[in-house]
């Protein structure tokens, strides 16, 4: 306690009083505090608690690791490097580019997995009709199918490659090619003129490849809309695409049909398209 007293009064503070009038305080206090409790010291020393004592020694684990790091950072050539900054903005976007790719793939490898057996049930619907190869390579009716931008490719195949627009006229053929860009729900007894025969027949034969297709697409367990595939083959086009292809001008052809202008010149645009 002496030597206490003598340590504190060897310290001054900024108005040149000694800490001993601290700490004759704080024994007065000690002494009181005991007399008050018996004989028992009133101030318990402070004891470091376990986790106190873990948390220093994770500390100065951490601060020895830093150190570490410091130094071989310093020794490092890329340290001196005087694109250092550019070159760690661009690993910095790298890195971050590599974790999206590595989000996408896990997100694209769940939904693989659900579809995968609609997959199979296509594939083995093109291969019937001859697509692919019992190998699962393409073929040439295949490639033909994949050139079709809009309408039902599949059909549209199987009737090139039946032949089945053979022997018809250029005007027979774009009514025909009009079928597979006319959508819209129609009532095909809703037109005035019926369909020239031959204009007929070409239409059961399309409706026949297109049922075709629909019976294939059932029996191995495609999921499709019945109604919207229905409508990727509409006749109900036909007769309109045929008399203007032949000539006819658009204000007589008006007057035959209930549709509206644009709904026929959108029609006739996408028919040029695909032929």
């Amino acid at each position: 306690r002496a030597a206490a007293m003598e340590a504190l009064g060897t310290v001054d503070l900024g108005g040149g009083e000694p800490l001993a009038l601290l700490g004759s305080e704080l024994l007065r206090l000690v002494e009181e505090g005991a007399r008050d409790l018996g004989g028992e010291v009133g101030f318990q020393p402070l004891m470091l608690a376990k986790a106190t004592r873990q948390a220093d020694l994770e500390m100065h684990s951490t601060m020895l690791r830093q150190r570490e790091l410091q130094v071989l950072q310093e020794t490092s050539v890329c340290h001196h490097c005087p694109y250092k900054e550019l070159h760690f903005g661009q690993q910095q976007r790298r890195s971050s580019l590599q974790v999206e790719i590595e989000d996408l793939d896990r997100e694209l490898s769940a939904d693989s997995l659900g579809l995968l057996p609609q997959l199979h049930s296509r594939e083995r619907v093109l291969k019937e009709l001859g697509c692919l190869s019992e190998a699962g390579i393409i073929t040439l009716k295949g490639r033909a199918a994949t050139e079709v931008l809009s309408g039902d490719e599949v059909t549209i195949a199987e009737v090139i490659f039946h032949s089945t627009l053979g022997g018809f006229t250029p005007q027979e053929v774009a009514a025909a090619i009009s079928a597979f860009v006319f959508p819209d729900k129609m009532d095909e007894e809703a037109e005035e003129d019926a369909l020239p025969h031959r204009l007929q027949v070409l239409r059961d034969r399309m409706l026949k490849h297109h049922h075709h297709v629909d019976e294939l697409l059932r029996r191995h367990g495609v999921d499709i809309d019945p109604d919207e595939f229905a409508r990727s083959c509409n006749a109900g086009m036909m007769g309109i695409a045929y008399r203007w292809a032949c000539g006819e001008p658009l204000a007589q052809i008006m007057g035959h049909t209930w549709l509206q202008e644009g709904t026929i010149v959108r029609a006739i645009v996408r028919t040029e398209e695909l032929l």
